[in-house]
């Protein structure tokens, strides 16, 4: 065990990652168990020590709040990091022309977007919900403008089917949040 002031302020930093909620009820057991095992002189964290605070202050923070009480809400929380999952992938959201390729930035935006929707309707948020449902609905319109005028004759199957396939992820989540039983996860304040 140290009692050196700086190992202590570099383990609070790492620390001031978590949600405050987490600090108050956990940060001076964990502070006191970090420090307990520190050996004599150490004035800086090991390196798998901050890895790990690291990468478990962003899961707490990332996590989806969902009671257990509410598979609905669970399960189209799943899908739309499926749907994340995908698109990182590259996966078309729609019908591509030969010889097409989705651009980075596009594919990373679309990313962003099904990551922060996933988070948002995990921790509760109405805007979250209302925010897919309409993602969802101008994909649906766009998809099958895209099918019967466009690309139907011209794109290679297999766009095609990923792109169904993926309305579909897409569709069995939002029928998953608007499901009855999904309500009681939106109507109260996430903490």
């Amino acid at each position: 065990m140290t009692d050196c002031p700086v190992l202590e302020r570099r383990y609070r930093r790492l620390l001031a990652l978590y949600p405050r909620a987490f600090r108050r009820e956990h940060g001076q057991e964990m502070l006191a168990v970090l420090m307990a095992g520190a050996k004599e002189g150490q004035r800086r964290p090991r390196f798998g020590e901050t890895a790990d605070l690291i990468k478990n202050a962003i899961w707490i923070q990332l996590r989806p709040n969902v009671r257990r009480s509410q598979p609905t809400v669970f399960w189209a929380g799943v899908l739309m990091w499926l749907c994340a999952g995908l698109r990182l992938l590259g996966v078309p959201l729609l019908p591509a022309m030969p010889g097409s390729v989705g651009f980075p930035l596009e594919i990373g935006i679309s990313w962003g977007v099904f990551a922060l929707l996933a988070w948002g309707n995990g921790r509760g948020y109405e805007w979250a919900r209302v925010l897919f449902t309409a993602w969802v609905a101008l994909h649906c319109l766009v998809l099958f403008y895209d099918l019967v005028h466009l690309t139907a004759s011209y794109s290679p199957a297999w766009t095609v089917i990923a792109s169904v396939t993926f309305w579909l992820v897409e569709l069995a989540a939002v029928l998953l949040i608007l499901n009855r039983r999904s309500q009681p996860h939106y109507g109260h304040k996430p903490a």
